[in-house]
């Protein structure tokens, strides 16, 4: 049960970027100030988060990403 709870949080905060979720400017704006870094070691700003930065960040940060999501599920 809580694991579909989780599923449904999931898909209503991505549903209108599900598809494309590095589109999503709320995505990319937290992405960007949880301190992700480009290849040269600098901040990335907002607008130059790109898939496969998204794709980085929820890969090393999908611990975090899941007990948000378990928190998000049990409200």
């Amino acid at each position: 049960m809580l694991l579909f709870r989780m599923l449904v949080v999931a898909l209503r905060l991505a549903w209108p970027y599900l598809l494309a979720p590095w589109r999503s400017p709320l995505l990319r704006w937290r992405v960007a100030t949880y301190g992700l870094l480009d290849a040269h070691g600098r901040a990335l700003h907002a607008e130059d988060v790109t898939p496969a930065d998204l794709l980085r960040f929820a890969l090393r940060h999908r611990a975090a990403l899941l007990r948000f999501l378990r928190w998000a599920a049990s409200l």
